[in-house]
């Protein structure tokens, strides 16, 4: 897989799988826009990425923020000549363990980061895929580690990723733009290693590879 001359924007860059999705997209050729909300990890992730061949730049994005986006257009309008695909990496906490006994305010601010954040992005910045047989559009939750996450906000944030995902692919695939949800289903028994990143990674260069047995618009479960 050669991405040479192909842009990406990775946000939530900094975290464990957003830092291995920009790792792997740069060792094959890929032009990145590293995004997410602190600007030293995100330094980080973009010194590992010095001896690669793209162009590499960061830019602060608090994703339910609608000016932050508009920064992103304006910063890739002002480095690369399009945008080739957007993937939103998603990182689910919350401060209790239990969905019933979450604050509205934890609950509200939840959704409103990956949910409202999500559409936000997507709607911001669909006019810069402009090669539209080549745009690919991923969303991808985070694995949770929590033994008791199948009651946390992960399933009920997870579960709503997907529905956005679904009707926005319904409506972007009349213009020929691809849109995936990968979401993690482990159960509690599930070791860590069984819940690796690379299971989404491989997943994740097979949609930018054009792998036509990989449904858009449906949620790919990642087990």
């Amino acid at each position: 897989m050669d991405l040479t001359n192909k842009t990406y924007i990775v946000s939530g860059a900094a975290t464990s799988l957003g830092r291995e999705v920009a790792v792997e997209l740069a060792e094959n050729n890929a032009n990145l826009i590293l995004a997410g909300i602190e600007y030293g990890e995100l330094e980080e992730v973009e010194e590992t990425l010095s001896g690669t061949s793209g162009h590499h730049e960061i830019v602060l994005l608090e994703q339910s923020k609608e000016i932050d986006w508009l920064d992103v257009v304006e910063k890739i309008e002002e480095s690369y000549d399009s945008l080739n695909g957007i993937i939103l990496v998603h990182s689910i906490f919350t401060d209790d363990k239990t969905v019933y006994n979450v604050s509205f305010n934890e609950f509200s601010e939840t959704m409103y980061e990956h949910v409202w954040g999500t559409y936000l992005g997507i709607r911001t910045l669909r006019p810069l895929l402009k090669n539209e047989d080549d745009a690919k559009i991923i969303n991808v939750i985070e694995p949770s580690f929590e033994e008791v996450f199948e009651r946390n906000l992960y399933y009920t944030v997870t579960g709503a990723i997907e529905a956005l995902t679904h009707s926005t692919a319904i409506e972007l695939r009349r213009e020929g733009v691809d849109v995936y949800a990968l979401s993690y289903r482990p159960t509690y028994k599930t070791t860590e290693e069984e819940r690796a990143n690379h299971k989404a990674i491989k997943k994740i260069k097979a949609i930018i590879d054009h792998d036509k047995d990989i449904p858009t618009g449906e949620t790919i479960i990642i087990s």
